[in-house]
């Protein structure tokens, strides 16, 4: 191409466009616009379908898992455009101010806030994407239809990661991508997805339900009545402090939250030796949750660097600090837990993190469910915080209370070690099953100490709940004792062997 072609070509893009060329890309941009609502309508339309059918629905997951298998190429690539694409309508909702101000859409007669948070299948929901698609956040309720189940389909692996386009990789992908949605639209019988939405709304916003009034979750019930029903609709906004997200866009707590009596005691225990170059930062994490109604047990090893300088400094704030020699980690951890009187449970170490409100959202979770155990997600990171190296959830199924598996905590290698479980900062418990299952930690044990305790834990018949929200930090360096090869397997193998003998065997078979 000659320099005066490029000339003229640059020349011609500089002219301003012909009405006919303007008339053109505005239709353009109609029939756009006009087949992502009819690709909205077709998608929900079919997502209903196979949840009404489960022929259908398992019909559906083999040939899912088919293309899964002959194209992983170009599935992963689509799946990645896909949460690219989430990722930054996250982001995008993120960022508008805390107290929802946003334009209306109007369904009808009905008025609501944009954007809208669809999380929905069914009559509802199609209107709603029908009516507003360029509002409209689409995700699959829940964890996804398989996901959501605590029995898996057949062939269907017993522990799984949600769905990317769902709700709950949602929360999880952005602790903050619900505060930015101006109404969220779920499905009146839809229990987990209410449950997820317990603690997290804000003044402002609109929920709407809908379905028919007798297939209504009972999480829906504690709502009271709706401040506006329509049809299959059924519209609140003003919201029971229990369903109010307590913490603010920075994760700090709002000043109504301030009152000890309305939230359970958690009793956070940390354990200290020689770890002066994170022990600071790790107390802040857990004093600057800001909790009503912390009692903070800190048990130093006697430590020779400069530890126990600091936590003499902070030492006012502490509920108790204990400075004394001790015979490990699981000992330093039953002196702590000795003196604990808190409803809720759990162990920092010293070069670990608690997030932002972690100990709310924990302490909602056991409000809202009768549960054992409460598990949310744990950011691995190195000697930096800034520095994530792996963000980690459990695969339990999310939103509701179920049996800690024994079975499958016992098939160690085909779970346990491939990360299907959990890291321990992110686990919280309750007095009650920490007595069921002994009461204290094994101090024979060096490297799976926390991984006995929870298999103790579900042999006395643990529940557990799992949240999207992340917990924790789990630090990386060089310090640890697990750094350097896998010292910790002659430990496993030894307790896996205690554990194979101590199990019962079969009933006799009758006659």
């Amino acid at each position: 191409m000659s320099v005066d072609d490029t000339n003229r070509i640059q020349s011609a893009a500089n002219e301003p466009m012909q009405s006919s060329q303007v008339q053109e890309l505005a239709a353009l941009r109609s029939q756009n616009v006009a087949l992502a609502r009819e690709l909205g309508i077709l998608r929900w339309q079919v997502a209903a379908l196979i949840q009404q059918q489960p022929p259908i629905r398992a019909n559906a997951m083999r040939a899912r898992d088919f293309l899964r298998r002959s194209f992983p190429g170009p599935i992963e690539k689509l799946a990645r455009l896909k949460r690219i694409v989430r990722l930054r309508a996250s982001a995008t909702h993120a960022a508008r101010p805390q107290d929802v101000a946003m334009d209306n859409v109007r369904i009808g007669e009905l008025t609501l806030r944009s954007p809208i948070l669809v999380a929905a299948l069914g009559k509802g929901a199609n209107e709603i994407v029908a009516a507003a698609p360029r509002d409209c956040m689409l995700l699959t309720p829940g964890a996804g239809l398989a996901a959501n189940l605590p029995v898996p389909p057949a062939n269907a692996p017993p522990l799984q990661p949600p769905a990317p386009d769902s709700l709950v990789a949602h929360l999880t992908a952005n602790s903050n991508g619900i505060r930015g949605v101006g109404t969220i639209v779920l499905d009146a019988g839809d229990d987990i997805s209410l449950s997820l939405m317990r603690g997290r709304l804000t003044p402002g916003q609109i929920l709407m339900l809908a379905g028919a009034s007798d297939n209504t979750s009972d999480r829906a019930a504690e709502l009271g009545d709706p401040q506006l029903r329509q049809g299959i609709y059924s519209v609140y906004s003003n919201f029971p402090i229990p369903w109010l997200d307590p913490l603010d866009s920075r994760g700090r707590p709002h000043e109504w939250v301030f009152d000890p009596r309305a939230w359970p005691k958690i009793s956070v225990v940390m354990v200290s030796f020689n770890q002066a170059e994170f022990l600071e930062e790790g107390l802040r994490s857990v004093l600057d949750q800001g909790y009503p109604n912390l009692e903070f047990i800190v048990v130093d090893g006697a430590s020779k660097d400069n530890s126990v300088e600091i936590l003499e400094r902070y030492r006012s704030r502490l509920s108790t600090l204990v400075i004394e020699p001790d015979k490990g980690q699981s000992d330093g951890l039953n002196k702590g837990f000795a003196r604990a009187t808190g409803d809720i449970l759990t162990w920092v170490n010293s070069d670990d993190l608690l997030e932002p409100g972690a100990l709310f959202r924990v302490a909602q979770a056991f409000l809202a469910h009768k549960t054992d155990m409460v598990v949310g997600g744990c950011r691995q990171i190195g000697r930096s915080r800034s520095r994530v190296i792996r963000n980690h959830h459990a695969l339990l199924p999310f939103g509701y209370p179920l049996p800690l598996p024994l079975g499958l905590l016992l098939e160690m290698d085909r779970f346990w070690l491939n990360g299907c479980f959990f890291y321990q900062p992110e686990v919280f418990f309750s007095r009650d099953i920490w007595n069921r299952s002994g009461g204290a930690l094994r101090t024979d044990l060096n490297y799976v100490l926390d991984y006995d305790l929870w298999v103790r834990m579900a042999a006395a018949g643990a529940t557990i709940v799992h949240i999207p929200d992340f917990l924790a930090c789990s630090r990386t360096h060089d310090q640890q004792k697990t750094t350097i090869g896998m010292p910790y397997l002659p430990e496993v193998q030894r307790l896996l062997r205690q554990y194979a003998a101590s199990l019962l065997a079969p009933p006799p078979r009758g006659p």
